[in-house]
């Protein structure tokens, strides 16, 4: 009996290394990855066209290139398609990416809690309002490595619903924003919609409603 106990004492080590998640080699996450599904709380999420189709370029000198199409169609066909930003591994076990994100600045009257509007000649000057309305940061991101292979790629993100449609994580919903027309000089083309009485507190608890997303890419040759 006391040989039996000595043996189950001496395995629950290797029990538990052999569970134990080895660190995710860093020198995987190089190459070209095209992004095949992402999930919200375990849901496959339905992509628009311009959403599906993006891709990753990530260099090893720390920065990365994304390509999606979600504004191509701005600026009379000539609309951004690369968006760049750094990345960077944490103790094998997380990956940070950097991307733009827009904040939610919506001035209210403190007296109605209505949205403040700007108007120009009777009818909402949207571009000015817009402006108004959000801001936009560079910010970085941090997602769990749940696989990393030579061919597969999964990352798991945990943050709220509008964070991510309001962040360019990492193609966004092309029905979330619209086109400054005329984009001031050395501005964005895009912006998130007019934020009205009708849509505001439903944008307000989007940025208060968490979700866990996964994002799955599978390399590409280039």
């Amino acid at each position: 009996m006391k040989t039996v106990f000595k043996l189950l004492i001496l395995s629950v080590p290797f029990i538990f290394s052999a569970c134990k998640q080895d660190n995710f080699n860093q020198n995987l996450v190089s190459g070209l990855w095209k992004q095949v599904s992402v999930t919200e709380d375990g849901v496959e999420m339905t992509l628009k066209p311009e959403q599906s189709v993006c891709e990753l370029l990530i260099d090893a000198n720390g920065a990365y290139r994304c390509y999606h199409q979600s504004f191509k169609s701005y600026n009379n066909g000539n609309g951004p398609t690369s968006f760049y930003g750094t990345w960077s591994v944490l103790d094998g076990k997380w990956i940070n990416f950097s991307t733009d994100k827009w904040q939610l600045i919506a001035p209210l009257r403190t007296d109605s809690d209505k949205v403040i509007l700007t108007y120009k000649n009777g009818v909402i000057d949207t571009l000015t309002t817009v402006q108004k309305q959000w801001a936009q940061y560079h910010i970085q991101s941090r997602f769990t490595i749940l696989q990393l292979s030579n061919t597969d790629m999964e990352i798991r993100l945990k943050t709220f619903v509008g964070e991510k449609k309001y962040a360019l994580l990492f193609a966004p919903d092309p029905a979330d924003f619209i086109e400054l027309k005329p984009a001031p000089a050395g501005k964005a083309i895009y912006i998130p919609k007019l934020v009205t009485d009708q849509n505001y507190w439903m944008i307000k608890n989007e940025l208060q409603t968490l979700k866990t997303y996964v994002f799955k890419f599978k390399k590409e040759t280039y």
